[in-house]
């Protein structure tokens, strides 16, 4: 499968879409859908930490330190009441690309956070270099003072 955007709509706070992972043919009892913001982090088993998002009034509440080139994680699964155990049937990766006031971007799916983030690595590592640019000043701006410092 190959990666491409996806437009998921959010309002008042909350994200209300969802991908399709095809829940009906393989889960078995009741769904349980997630979403979580993950972050590399040595120090957690399996090198990954997790912010899962809070049930909101329709969907889920969009954390509010939700960045640009977060890696997202949707999953669901299966919780049979009558054996006690729940069942994973799908995860899907993604990292956020942009947003609006209407909708989050995700570029994926994935199918392991390191994936998803090393995708986002390098154009976000260009975002970020793009704002330590500063504005061109033109050179009739330029004191004499920068101009003797730039000399020496």
């Amino acid at each position: 499968m190959t990666a491409t955007e996806y437009v998921f709509r959010h309002a008042g706070g909350c994200l209300i879409d969802f991908p399709d992972l095809d829940i009906h043919r393989t889960v078995h009892g009741a769904p349980w859908r997630w979403i979580a913001t993950v972050w590399p982090d040595t120090l957690r088993p399996g090198g990954w930490a997790a912010l899962e998002w809070l049930p909101g009034e329709r969907g889920w509440e969009v954390p509010a330190s939700l960045a640009v080139g977060d890696v997202v994680e949707f999953g669901v699964a299966g919780f049979d009441d009558a054996a006690g155990s729940c069942t994973l049937a799908r995860r899907w990766f993604g990292w956020l690309t942009h947003a609006t006031d209407r909708a989050l971007v995700v570029t994926g799916p994935y199918a392991t956070p390191a994936k998803t983030h090393a995708a986002a690595t390098p154009v976000i590592d260009e975002v970020r270099l793009a704002q330590l640019i500063g504005p061109a000043v033109p050179s009739s701006e330029v004191s004499e003072w920068d101009r003797a410092a730039d000399e020496a």
